[in-house]
């Protein structure tokens, strides 16, 4: 249920085509980039509820100097992800959710594409565009996520996650409620699983949209940091989906897990922890040899984590730039 203490700054009139979902949790430095983004969308018939779950930082400040009417503010205390973020589902009201992250942004044409595609194909459920990784102040890193064009299958997002980030999904409402929505007991990884489970509705209903419309913000102390509270909740969602599909999961789950751990190796290069980086992609072999040796991101990985260690910082710096702006950890 939702939390009873909040406030809407004003009320909304008739339905809105999109509601927009967002979290915010100490991120004074980035939610007003996140609103801004959402104000800028080039459809203008949206709802955008903000949650803030208790911050201590100014943020909640920033918000409240939102007027625009299709805004919604709720204020609650501290209870983590993804109670929050259910909360703002809980209130949406259009047959469109949105999902963005309170440090991410949107380009304009964001929802105007996703809804469009939506009405030239009645059988997708699940929408999700490419993505730019910025760093801490929104300045382009050269990264983007996957490329991948058309439908996706739930075996092919469970041993690969192409989607990448929830900033960059938009899915009917309907369907997202029919699929069971977020699953409270997932700190981490609740977005990539509830698409899973979307995905076992029908098939060919999640699909890419081939335009670069979401940037994910990397910044410090963001959740996708913490590895081992990361590790806990993709175990939980691996062990959820073998009891919901196992015929389907099969061998896909160690090609998942070995996918994982090398966006583990990433996280720890992103911090200079270049041996760790090393052990994690040891790991990440580990657990689909065949499938690694065969994935050209394992090798830039290598190179770049192993540059980090053995060269000179200038020349670690020019192979990290050859190497990783085709990644896509």
């Amino acid at each position: 249920m939702p939390a009873t203490n909040y406030n809407l700054i004003l009320e909304m009139e008739g339905t809105p085509t999109v509601s927009v979902v967002t979290a915010a949790y100490n991120v004074a430095d980035y939610v007003a980039a996140a609103v801004e983004s959402v104000l800028a969308q080039t459809l203008p018939d949206f709802e955008m509820i903000i949650v803030d779950d208790g911050s201590t930082d100014g943020t909640l400040e920033i918000l409240r100097r939102y007027r625009d009417p299709r805004i919604r503010l709720v204020e609650c205390s501290h209870r983590g992800m993804p109670h929050p973020l259910m909360d703002a589902i809980e209130l949406a009201q259009a047959p469109y959710l949105a999902f963005l992250d309170a440090d991410d942004f949107w380009s304009p044409l964001k929802l105007e594409r996703h809804v469009h595609f939506f009405q030239q194909h009645p059988e997708v459920d699940l929408t999700f565009s490419w993505s730019r990784f910025v760093d801490e102040h929104g300045r382009d890193t050269g990264l983007t996520s996957r490329m991948c064009r058309g439908a996706i299958s739930f075996s092919e997002l469970l041993a690969d996650n192409v989607i990448g980030n929830g900033s960059t999904l938009v899915v009917r409402r309907e369907a997202f409620l029919e699929a069971g929505g977020i699953d409270p007991s997932m700190p981490t990884c609740y977005d990539v699983e509830f698409c899973l489970r979307m995905a076992l509705l029908r098939p060919g209903n999640l699909c890419a949209i081939p335009e670069l419309l979401t940037s994910y913000r990397r910044r410090p102390g963001q959740l996708t940091g913490n590895i081992p509270l990361m590790e806990q909740g993709f175990e939980h969602m691996i062990e959820k989906m073998r009891a919901l599909e196992p015929s389907q999961v099969g061998s896909k789950h160690r090609q998942s897990r070995s996918n994982m751990r090398r966006f583990f190796a990433f996280r720890s290069f992103q911090e200079g922890r270049y041996a760790e980086s090393l052990r994690r992609l040891g790991r990440s072999f580990r657990e689909a040899p065949a499938e690694f040796l065969t994935d050209k991101r394992n090798w830039q990985m290598i190179a770049a984590a192993a540059s980090g260690l053995l060269l000179p910082s200038s020349w670690h710096g020019y192979l990290l730039r050859a190497t990783l702006r085709t990644t896509r950890a």
